[in-house]
């Protein structure tokens, strides 16, 4: 079985880089304020969690004023004072307490802080890395969207609302992602949590008590992933989605030792982040996406539902990832690319649902025709709509496909195999002798 973490139960490993930074002896008195009365608090080493923290109680004069939303810190100390105590009838006694008299303080600059091991890059990776099959790694940024969430602001509360749907499969694909994404947590944010909470929702008891510590305020940030459901969520829950998790055809095999501490370094680091978006670049991002859902369903009569908050929070979640405090112009080609890839798959699902009849129930069940197709067919298919989509091709030639098929993963033999299967299924059209096809 895995081990588990739980964040204020360490007394040893799994420390993030900047907590093992803040620990050190001339830190000792840096950290994130966590008040224990009006004029004495604690310094937090990780504001995400109450441990590690600081050994001293900070005592603050009338004469010193820290505002209570403060950051990262540094106190200057006017004395230490330790508090014995002497069992009666003994002579020896002990120090149960130690406590600093707050003579001035400074913020710190979180920059000043070591950034994770990991790369960018190697976070994606590891995410999805005991996925084994066809992973793609806009598989592994939609499930890094979900985790990192987005910090509470103006709007709200923070949080991202996930979609999980799977194509391919039925109900067991659900509950494998939802416990390898769990496998990704420290136990305590999968629990009641001030700071950061994850809900995964199975029925509609779920979405109720999700909704309910949505609407109380119970954390900073909730992010929820549904797992049922295709169609828009009842009126009833404040909870929208923002992105659509799609399983791959792939395997989950998890690993036994549990929750890599590399990427909970990364998770925790980037946690920590409360990106910024002015307002003129809310403008241009939603003017961005406003285009992107032009050109992705431009053929279909469907609607994309993401609203400008559902936008910013994908924007925040999105420079988490990136490690960025805000957008800058260079960001937005990656941002609209990353925007398309994620949602181009999932209005692919739901124009297959439309134009079949299927529907999707609790849980969600695989649509009928395409588990007659085999997974080489259902690839080469979702490669020919893309190029149709982006190309705006009405017929695509052998030569088109064949030059955007990967080879390693799929042979001209099994390419012709797979058109002919798809031929043969009515999905596709064939012209002129098996060298040109059009979608159906």
């Amino acid at each position: 079985m895995a081990r588990v973490l739980s964040l204020d139960r360490r007394v040893s490993g799994h420390w993030t880089n900047f907590e093992c930074f803040l620990l050190k002896d001339e830190n000792i008195h840096v950290g994130w304020i966590g008040w224990t009365s009006k004029n004495t608090f604690r310094l937090k080493k990780n504001p995400l969690t109450d441990h590690p923290m600081s050994p001293y109680t900070y005592i603050l004069p009338h004469e010193v004023k820290i505002p209570i939303e403060e950051g990262i810190i540094r106190v200057t100390p006017e004395k230490i004072v330790c508090e014995l105590k002497i069992p009666r009838g003994k002579i020896y006694g002990t120090f149960s307490g130690q406590f600093c008299i707050v003579d001035s303080y400074e913020p710190v600059n979180p920059d000043m802080l070591p950034k994770p091991h990991l790369s960018k890059d190697e976070f994606l990776h590891r995410l999805t890395y005991n996925w084994h099959g066809d992973v793609s790694e806009i598989f592994s940024k939609e499930i890094a969207i979900n985790i990192l969430s987005c910090p509470k602001s103006s709007y709200g509360i923070g949080g991202i609302g996930a979609q999980s749907l799977s194509p391919y499969g039925g109900k067991q694909d659900l509950i494998i992602l939802n416990r390898s994404i769990k496998n990704l947590l420290p136990s305590d944010f999968l629990g009641r949590n001030k700071t950061y909470m994850y809900k995964p929702i199975r029925t509609k008891r779920d979405a109720e008590s999700a909704n309910n510590d949505f609407k109380r305020g119970a954390s900073d940030e909730i992010s929820y992933n549904y797992l049922f459901n295709l169609g828009p969520q009842p009126q009833s829950y404040m909870m929208p989605t923002q992105i659509p998790v799609i399983i791959p055809e792939a395997r989950y095999i998890p690993d036994k030792w549990g929750l890599d501490r590399d990427v909970f370094d990364y998770q925790m680091s980037a946690l920590l982040l409360t990106p910024y978006i002015e307002e003129n670049i809310q403008d241009k991002l939603t003017r961005i996406v406003t285009k992107t859902g032009e050109d992705i369903l431009r053929k279909s009569s469907l609607q994309t539902s993401l609203d400008n908050t559902g936008l910013l929070r994908l924007a925040k979640a999105w420079c988490r990832l990136e490690f960025k405090q805000s957008i800058n112009e260079d960001d937005f080609s990656k941002l609209k690319n990353d925007f398309e890839e994620v949602f181009k798959e999932y209005f692919d699902i739901v124009e297959d649902a439309k134009e079949t009849g299927a529907t999707y129930h609790i849980p969600l069940t695989p649509m009928p025709n395409k588990m007659r197709l085999t997974v080489n067919a259902n690839r080469i298919y979702k490669l020919i709509k893309k190029l149709s989509r982006e190309n705006d091709y009405k017929r695509l030639s052998i030569e088109i496909i064949r030059n955007n098929v990967p080879v390693k993963e799929i042979s001209t033999y099994d390419l012709d195999k797979g058109l002919n299967e798809l031929v043969n299924a009515g999905y596709l059209l064939m012209h002129k002798n098996y060298t040109e096809f059009e979608i159906v």
